[in-house]
């Protein structure tokens, strides 16, 4: 479960890619924020937020914005944290394609100067992107490990952040870097 900070940097996050783009299929959306992801694990060692991307058919999704957004759609139970969440964001489907547009700016106290960054950098390099590209642009060596794992048990189809960040390029110096964060996270969550 989300903490209410995780879900507002989420929130704050979707709105800004939104509000800079206007209205996006789900694999956009997703796809601009996955890239962002990578950016920041490869260039600083961390999550630009606290999602946990699952490896589907379609590329990486982001695990509670997409089960926000199926919500909105009537697909999975609407929780109080998911209701809270939506507040801002339009969401429709045209046939088997969901869309979603900001109603609101985002709260930019939640996102900083570096996430920008990295978001502006995904946004400029992936938008112009025709969806299905974008889908297959995604499919990386961290989506490949995942989805294959998948096929075998389908509860193992979680992107972890080090294969994100290892696709991404990033230095041995880095993927230590990230292994020792998560095991002091590990061992501080005992």
């Amino acid at each position: 479960m989300k903490t209410i900070r995780e879900i507002n940097k989420i929130k704050a996050t979707l709105l800004y890619v939104l509000n800079k783009t206007g209205e996006l299929d789900f694999i956009k959306l997703f796809k601009v924020l996955y890239f962002a992801q990578q950016y920041s694990l490869v260039k600083m060692g961390r999550p630009l937020v606290n999602e946990t991307f699952y490896a589907l058919k379609l590329g990486p999704v982001p695990s509670f914005s997409y089960k926000s957004f199926q919500s909105a759609l009537g697909r999975v139970e609407m929780t109080p944290d998911i209701q809270d969440f939506l507040t801002g964001f339009a969401v429709r489907h045209d046939g088997h394609i969901g869309f979603v547009k900001a109603l609101d700016k985002p709260d930019m106290d939640w996102i900083s100067p570096v996430d920008l960054r990295y978001l502006d950098m995904s946004i400029e390099r992936n938008i112009d992107i025709p969806s299905g590209q974008l889908s297959e642009k995604s499919h990386d060596e961290a989506w490949v490990h995942a989805f294959k794992r998948a096929k075998r048990d389908p509860e193992k189809n979680i992107m972890t952040k080090l294969d994100i960040a290892k696709s991404g390029g990033a230095s041995l110096e880095m993927l230590d870097y990230i292994k020792e964060k998560d095991l002091i996270k590990s061992a501080i969550e005992l």
